[in-house]
């Protein structure tokens, strides 16, 4: 259930976005399909509201005792920090993007079973995109996914593991541009069982562009992941979402 209304609002808020641009946005002027314009965004910050981590963790064989598994959902949940930037460049009909990202995240539950997650994250994607429609893109590509998790679950051994995937995406975007402010919506998934079981990501925002080359920008950050790792033929299950707003500056070419 938590998936679905993941991207339930994933999609609302593409919607949302796409309607208020449109009824605030005073017809731009046409962009030339031959004219790249590319944006550097060198710093941009994402602070999470709500993070969830989940975890099950498999049954030991150590001595043929076969001890059982146990799942938990952290309760008290932690953030450390996140950065990531990113590149992108158009020329109205194309589009490519390209984005990096660090997180850490982490959280405790006190009640049985006892849980402690340590989780830093870091990806990469690259995507392509090809207009179909009057600002709206189809697009494609891959994303590199790094985990480096140290998971502690009731009397169950300690997991501790720096495992990486590679996850082919798809997804739509929608991107309206103007000299002085430009609007963004995104949503994509991946993984299909080739790296992470799931992978889907969701943003918007808006760039304010004061001066020439420069502007300000501002948004809001959805990611859900399910990954499964295998250790000696016993198999790790982490399932991690985070939402939240964002901001940074961007350069304009």
């Amino acid at each position: 259930m938590r998936l679905v209304r993941i991207v339930f609002l994933a999609m609302l808020s593409i919607v949302v976005v796409t309607r208020i641009a449109r009824a605030q946005t005073v017809a731009p002027g046409p962009v030339a399909e031959r004219d790249w314009h590319t944006t550097v965004y060198p710093i941009l910050a994402w602070v999470p509201l709500d993070i969830r981590i989940e975890t099950n963790v498999p049954p030991t064989n150590e001595g043929g005792s076969g001890g059982g598994g146990e799942s938990a959902q952290i309760v008290d949940s932690r953030f450390d920090g996140a950065f990531f930037g990113g590149i992108a460049a158009s020329n109205g009909a194309w589009r490519i993007e390209g984005y990096g990202l660090w997180a850490s995240f982490g959280g405790d539950r006190l009640e049985r079973p006892s849980l402690t997650v340590d989780l830093d994250l870091i990806y990469g994607s690259a995507k392509f995109g090809r207009r179909v429609a009057p600002d709206f893109f189809v697009t494609a590509g891959v994303r590199r996914l790094a985990l480096d998790y140290d998971v502690t679950l009731g009397d169950l051994p300690r997991f501790a593991r720096k495992p990486g995937v590679w996850d082919p995406i798809v997804g739509i975007g929608w991107h309206r541009v103007s000299p002085k402010v430009e609007w963004h919506a995104t949503f994509d998934g991946g993984g299909f069982g080739v790296g992470a079981d799931v992978d889907l990501g969701a943003s918007v925002s808006v760039d304010w562009k004061p001066i020439s080359h420069f502007g300000l920008t501002a948004g809001y950050n959805m990611l859900y992941l399910k990954v499964t790792d295998s250790v000696a033929s016993r198999d790790l299950i982490l399932k991690l979402s985070a939402h939240g707003p964002t901001a940074g500056f961007g350069l304009y070419f």
